[in-house]
């Protein structure tokens, strides 16, 4: 369909990523094989036994820095079951836009 005016904006994205884990009734802290955006709690979809866990302090987990420094370590205010399936969606949608008018203009006198 054509249309007047500038093309749609393009973006990309990158594929979700699963880390999976047991609990053993006394670990509180998991390490996540990737990187989190400091701060990016809510891009964490964490799940205990298929029950989405709360992000934030005071509440179901918190997301930290591990021995290296960076921010993957997710810990629990307490320690899931023994057997407890864990599991951990990081949604790394960094989305990037480009305008593809701006991108290719050229400027001319």
């Amino acid at each position: 369909m054509a249309y007047i005016g500038q093309p749609p904006v393009q973006e990309f994205t990158s594929v979700p990523t699963k880390d999976s884990f047991t609990g053993d009734g006394s670990t509180t802290t998991f390490d996540l094989a990737n990187d989190v955006v400091r701060g990016a709690e809510n891009a964490l979809e964490v799940f205990v036994n298929n029950v989405r866990q709360e992000p934030g302090s005071g509440k179901a987990f918190t997301l930290g820095v591990d021995g290296s420094n960076n921010y993957r370590r997710i810990t629990f205010t307490a320690a899931p079951a023994s057997s407890a399936a864990i599991y951990v969606i990081t949604n790394r949608q960094n989305l990037k836009e480009l305008d593809p008018l701006k991108q290719n203009s050229k400027v001319t006198k």
